[in-house]
Order: C-alpha cells, then sequence, then structure tokens
C-alpha cells in the first residue's frame, strides 16, 4: 500500500464493478469514494455518499442531497441533478483538502465528472486526474431529447480527454474517438478492461436442476425480457428452470409482472442485495447469463460489460449476446455460448450446448479468468 490518496467518484451500483474499488483500497492510504445515483435502485438506498477509508477501513460516512424524481423524468432532469451533484462533490473535496490534506488522485469513469476533476487539477486541489473511459453514447437514439443528450454529454467526454491520464476499458472506445478526431491517430492509447476476482472453488452442479443466474441493472437494455420470454421454451427441453435475479432497476414491477404469467419456470428475483449473499446466489446456479439487447444506439456495443466476469468467479459458463466484443472470447476459450437476441430457440440451443460439456466449458471459464486478473491488469490504470 502507497501512502496516496485518491477521489474516486463512480455511479450506484458500480463503485466496485471488477473490483477497481478492492484495488483502490488495497494502494491507496485513503480513498474517498463519491457514489452518485443514477436510477432509482430501491426505496430503502440511500443515494449520494461519501464514504471515507484509511487503510481499508470506513473512517465516516457522509450522505449528500438527492434529488428524487419519477422515473419516467430521469433523463429529462439529468442536467439539473448533474449540476447539483458536481455542486455538491466540488464543496466536499475542497473540505477534504482542508482537513486531511493532499489529494494525489482525481479518478473517475465518466466524462461529467472527468470534467470535474479537470477543473479541480486547474484549481490546484488534486495532484492528477485519471479517465477511465467506461463508454461511449451513439447519438442515434429514436428519442431527440435523448440525442441532445448524448451530444451535450459528448462535449463533456471531448474536454474530459485531455485527463492527465486516459485510460480505455475497450478498443472500441478509442477507434470512435480516434474516428471522430477527439484524438490523434499517432496517440499510443492504454486499454484497461475490467477485471476479474479471485474465483471461487469448482462447485459440483446439479444438472438436472437448471439455475439461470443474472446480476444487473433492471432496465430495458439489459435484455430481461428475452429471459422471461425464452421461459416457456426452455421448459420444453429442461424439467425444472429456475431464473436467479439479482439487481434493482428502473423496469423491475414491469419484469416482475411479466414473469408472473409464467407457469412452468420459476423466476426469483432478490432485489438489490449485499455482495456475499448474490456471490452465494451466483455459485449456486449452472450458468450466468447477460443478454445485452442489439441497436444501433446501444452503450453495450462500445464498452467491455462487467457482468460476464462477475459469472467467471463463481466458475458459470456465459451465455450472451454477440454485442459485446467480449462474446468472442467466450466463445473462443469455450467459456460461453452466444446467442440470439429474442430467439427463444437460439436460447435453448446455447443452455443445451454448455450442458452437454459442462466440466469443459467450466475449465474454460477458470483459463479465461485468470487473463484479467484485477490484481494484474489495474497496475496500468496508475502510477504507483
Amino acid at each position: 500500500m502507497t501512502n496516496k490518496s485518491v477521489i474516486y467518484l463512480n455511479y450506484s451500483p458500480y463503485e466496485n464493478s471488477g473490483h477497481i474499488l478492492d484495488y483502490l483500497l488495497e494502494n491507496f492510504e485513503r480513498v474517498y469514494l463519491f457514489s452518485i445515483a443514477f436510477h432509482t435502485l430501491g426505496n430503502n438506498v440511500q443515494y449520494n455518499k461519501l464514504t471515507i477509508y484509511q487503510k481499508g477501513k470506513v473512517i465516516k460516512e457522509e450522505y449528500m442531497h438527492y434529488l428524487r424524481v419519477p422515473e419516467a423524468l430521469v433523463f429529462f432532469f439529468i442536467p439539473v441533478r448533474s449540476t447539483l451533484n458536481a455542486l455538491q462533490i466540488i464543496k466536499r473535496i475542497f473540505s477534504i483538502k482542508q482537513k486531511y490534506g493532499k489529494i494525489d488522485v482525481y479518478f473517475t469513469v465518466n466524462a461529467f465528472t472527468a470534467s470535474v476533476g479537470r477543473l479541480l487539477k486547474w484549481l490546484g486541489v488534486v495532484k492528477q486526474t485519471v479517465f477511465w473511459v467506461w463508454d461511449y453514447y451513439p447519438p442515434t437514439h429514436p428519442s431527440a431529447f435523448a440525442n441532445c443528450m448524448r451530444w451535450l454529454y459528448w462535449q463533456f467526454d471531448k474536454f474530459a480527454t485531455y485527463s492527465d491520464k486516459v485510460v480505455y476499458l475497450h478498443k472500441r472506445l478509442a477507434d470512435v474517438r480516434r474516428a471522430k478526431g477527439v484524438i490523434d491517430p499517432k496517440t499510443k492509447t492504454i486499454v484497461v478492461p475490467i477485471g476479474t476476482g479471485e474465483i471461487l472453488p469448482i462447485k459440483k452442479k446439479n444438472l438436472s436442476e437448471i439455475k439461470i443466474g443474472f446480476i444487473g441493472v433492471l432496465k430495458k437494455s439489459q435484455g430481461l425480457e428475452m429471459l422471461i420470454g425464452s421461459g416457456e421454451h426452455l421448459s420444453q427441453h429442461f424439467k425444472k428452470v429456475i431464473f436467479e435475479i439479482v439487481g434493482a432497476g428502473p423496469d423491475s414491477e414491469l419484469f416482475q409482472s411479466m414473469a408472473k404469467n409464467s407457469k412452468k419456470v420459476k423466476y426469483n428475483f432478490y432485489g438489490l442485495t449485499d455482495e456475499k449473499k448474490y456471490e452465494k446466489i451466483l455459485y449456486n446456479s449452472t450458468i450466468g447469463v447477460a443478454p445485452y439487447k442489439p441497436g444501433e444506439g446501444t452503450v453495450s456495443k462500445y464498452t467491455d460489460p462487467g457482468k460476464p466476469k462477475r459469472y467467471l468467479e463463481s466458475n458459470l459458463p456465459v451465455l450472451t449476446t454477440n454485442v459485446i466484443e467480449f462474446a468472442k472470447e467466450l466463445e473462443e476459450y469455450k467459456a460461453g455460448a452466444t446467442i440470439n437476441y429474442g430467439d427463444s430457440k437460439s436460447f435453448s440451443e446455447g443452455v443445451k450446448r454448455i450442458l452437454k460439456n459442462y466440466d469443459s466449458y467450466v475449465r474454460g471459464v477458470i483459463k479465461l479468468h485468470k487473463k484479467y486478473y484485477y490484481k494484474e491488469i489495474y497496475k496500468k490504470l496508475f502510477d504507483l
């Protein structure tokens, strides 16, 4: 562990995606974590939180104001909420510097919060800004307002690209910026994907009872309607099928309502859980599923989602759509299978494929997991 300090900003519930928070706590003496809310994740969840860690232990927690708006109006209130969050973050970072002294690194994964970091660097509050680029929003959304918001975010993205250190989650994110002239074609870019944590011991599974695990934010772009739509078809091929769904989000009630109509397949909705509980749920599952929704305006196409990496940690072969580039590696390592979105037959065939050679797929999972171990790949993120 170094004697350095880091400000880390991310949106809930992604703070420890790929074990990035674990890495920070292991390598920085003091970590100031700002957890910012976007979607509503449950009525009992408190939002917009600052947590201060000293040598890996929590020494202080403080809640900031959270502007609640109806889910249908979330996107319309993005400018207002973002401005309010930025002002609160800046105020608290000034207080942190006054109370605790130097702030070595300002680290974030979002273009808007990275732009805030550049402002703080200019004001002399932080020493270095690190922007780990996680996303790109194509301006091809069917909603004109959404496209306007994407254009506005792109302006912050271009500004944030001049952070002291810029690291891309995926090669596609760098390529699209080169194509748009944001970064010089000759500039050498650093790519650090989502990492994997410690892998759990291999567990013998009862393949007569198929448990399909899902973890993530419950929203339409995550493809949950495909799981529910494919349930009846799966029941024609397997005696007992259970979907284990962990997470919360703007479409939670919609999906639960859809699942109620299913008579032959069981859907367990666990809501937002702590890490130990969802690890247990996944560990007892048979397969992990990540059915990302295709489309010209999809964000998943350009990034490296953390969901499949979490499944690898639980020794779960992965079923995913070919939207994400990582699907090719899953096939190459025989750690998973690719399915067509919205095709129940393809879903069933993917499950059959994995179950037919289950032990072989688990071996592929273990091999691929080692390639992305977070303690090794995250060394390129920081100059420690």
